[in-house]
């Protein structure tokens, strides 16, 4: 009889431990932090997503009938158009109508990436809009719409800018066709708003499932953090606002001061001025940054 109640007392002790343990893990998961601390995990979880996301995207697009590919290589999906370049040289064009296509393509792809973060900020507003706590699950949650943002402007540019406005150009070139460069880009605005729209629609659609089931499964976690100084989710997923912290600038910076800090960045992180690995991925991240204020204008 002892014997059985010793038994039955250890069994009762190792489920105690057993559900501590478990509720202390998913506790720690889930918990609110102080605001700075929460922004300072978001930034580094949206940091590190950034990078999967690119490398695990195909940054190299063919250029069908012309046979050569272009590579895009900035983030989010952007080339300079470098094999462009290279094919209209070898092709006989000379280096001013070469230039002026460049020159274009720029400023289509600009156009596009602007339209493109035009609707995207209503998506990240809708994030706000959930009521959605920020904490570990949720953000992850929210993260997949994050991403698929990304994906739709990789499946316009791939699927629209390529074959309509990038081989196209070089159709009109050849006296192949005709080409009105602006018509194509509002065209592709209009893909990104509906794209988008569609988005914002299931995000909808799948939090209130989804605080439904946090609700249920979290009775324990009753914080009140809209009460505490936050910044909002649609701040901390914002492309843009990440761009100005990489650089350690602000959007009120002008154009000369964003140059001077990202050269004393340079200065600090470059390969032939620091060799470590940390190094190295500090100045890919910096260069990242800088290079998506130059697509979308904010650096002359």
């Amino acid at each position: 009889m002892v014997k059985m109640l010793i038994i039955i007392l250890c069994i009762i002790i190792t489920l105690f431990v057993i559900g501590t343990i478990t509720f202390l893990f998913t506790f720690k998961k889930n918990r609110i932090d102080s605001p700075d601390a929460q922004i300072r995990k978001n930034e580094e979880l949206l940091s590190t997503n950034r990078k999967v996301w690119m490398r695990n995207t195909k940054r190299t697009v063919l250029v069908s009938k012309y046979d050569y590919y272009e590579s895009f290589e900035e983030f989010p999906f952007n080339s300079e158009f470098n094999n462009t370049k290279e094919y209209l040289l070898k092709n006989n064009f000379s280096f001013t109508t070469t230039n002026d296509v460049i020159k274009e393509l720029n400023e289509a792809q600009s156009k596009i990436l602007n339209f493109w973060l035009v609707e995207q900020k209503k998506l990240l507003k809708a994030f706000d809009q959930t009521g959605l706590e920020d904490n570990y699950q949720n953000r992850n949650f929210l993260m997949k719409f994050y991403n698929e943002s990304l994906n739709i402007y990789m499946k316009v540019v791939t699927q629209g800018f390529v074959p309509r406005i990038l081989k196209a150009k070089i159709d009109f070139l050849k006296g192949d066709a005709l080409l009105d460069i602006d018509k194509e880009v509002n065209l592709m605005h209009s893909w990104f708003a509906k794209a988008i729209d569609d988005l914002i629609n299931e995000l909808y659609k799948q939090s209130g499932v989804y605080q439904q089931s946090e609700t249920f499964n979290n009775q324990y976690q009753q914080y009140t953090y809209h009460q505490q100084k936050q910044s909002k989710m649609s701040d901390q997923f914002s492309d843009i606002n990440w761009a100005y912290q990489t650089l350690g600038v602000n959007e009120k910076s002008t154009s000369d001061e964003i140059k001077k800090q990202y050269r004393k960045l340079a200065m600090t992180y470059h390969p032939d001025k620091n060799k470590t690995a940390e190094a190295k991925d500090k100045m890919v991240e910096i260069n990242r940054a800088y290079q998506f204020l130059k697509s979308i204008n904010k650096v002359n």
